[in-house]
C-alpha cells in the first residue's frame, strides 16, 4: 500500500510510532516529488540509514504542505517545481511560516538565482538531483540540525552582493520566456497564459519559475512590477 498512498498525499504509518522506543536523535523526513521514481530512490536512500526515516510522501506541492502542518516531520525534502498546482517554492514557504519543519530543496539547475529565491522562500538546503548519494545524505543532515546546506562553490555566488534585478536582466530570458512575462505583467493566470500562447499548464509554469529565478525576483508579482518599468 505504502507507494500508492504516499503518492495520493496520505500519511505513511511511522514504524517507530509506539514512540517510548524510537530514539529522538532520529529525524523524521517527509519527502515531495511528482515523479514516483525520485520518490522511491530517496526513500531507498534514506531508510537504510539508522538516524532517519520517512515519514510521508507526497505527489503534490499542496499534499506536502498538509502533511509538513499536521507534525510529525523534522525535514520536508521538496522538489523545486511540480508538475500542476502550488509550486515548491509555494511550499516551501507555507511550511516554514507554519511550522517548525525545515525545508530542503531540490533542483536540476544550479544557478545562484535559484539558490536565493529559495532561500528567500524560507529553505536552508539546497542540493541538486543528480547529487550523489553521500551529499544527499549530508545535506539532510544538516538541514535537520539546524544548519545551511548549499553547495559550498553555489552558495558563495548566490551570496556575492547585488543591486537586485534590473531591465537588463530581461536580455536574459528566452523570446518565449519574455512572452511569458508579458503575460504575467497584464495579469493573466497561467491558465490564460497557457491559451494564449498556446502551451500547456505544466510547459506554463516551467517558464514563470524560469523567469522569477532568471530575473532574481522571488515571485511573480515582483516580475511584473519589473517588466512595467521596462516598458515606460
Amino acid at each position: 500500500m505504502h507507494a500508492r498512498d504516499r503518492a495520493r498525499g496520505r500519511r505513511v504509518p511511522d514504524p517507530g510510532h509506539h514512540a517510548p522506543c524510537r530514539s529522538l536523535s532520529v529525524l523524521r523526513l517527509l519527502i515531495a516529488d511528482d515523479h514516483e521514481l525520485t520518490r522511491e530512490g530517496m526513500r531507498s536512500v534514506f531508510e537504510r540509514e539508522p538516524d532517519l526515516t520517512v515519514v510521508g510522501e507526497a505527489a503534490t506541492a499542496e499534499a506536502a504542505v498538509e502533511q509538513a502542518l499536521a507534525g510529525g516531520v523534522d525535514v520536508a525534502v521538496l522538489d523545486i517545481r511540480f508538475g500542476e498546482g502550488m509550486t515548491g517554492l509555494e511550499a516551501a514557504r507555507a511550511i516554514v511560516s507554519g511550522s517548525d519543519v525545515r525545508v530542503l530543496m531540490l533542483t536540476l539547475h544550479d544557478t545562484p538565482e535559484y539558490v536565493r529565491t529559495a532561500m528567500a522562500a524560507g529553505a536552508t538546503g539546497f542540493v541538486l538531483k543528480d547529487a550523489g548519494r553521500g551529499e544527499l545524505l549530508h545535506a539532510v543532515r544538516s538541514v535537520g540540525e539546524g544548519r545551511t546546506a548549499v553547495p559550498a562553490d553555489l552558495l558563495r555566488r548566490a551570496l556575492e552582493p547585488t543591486v537586485g534585478p534590473r531591465e537588463d536582466d530581461l536580455a536574459r530570458l528566452t523570446p518565449r520566456e519574455r512572452e511569458v512575462l508579458v503575460c504575467i505583467a497584464d495579469g493573466l493566470t497561467n491558465k490564460e497564459i497557457g491559451r494564449a500562447l498556446g502551451i500547456g499548464p505544466g510547459t506554463v509554469k516551467v517558464h514563470v519559475e524560469r523567469v522569477i529565478a532568471k530575473l532574481g525576483v522571488t515571485d511573480r508579482t515582483q516580475a511584473a512590477v519589473l517588466q512595467t518599468r521596462a516598458q515606460r
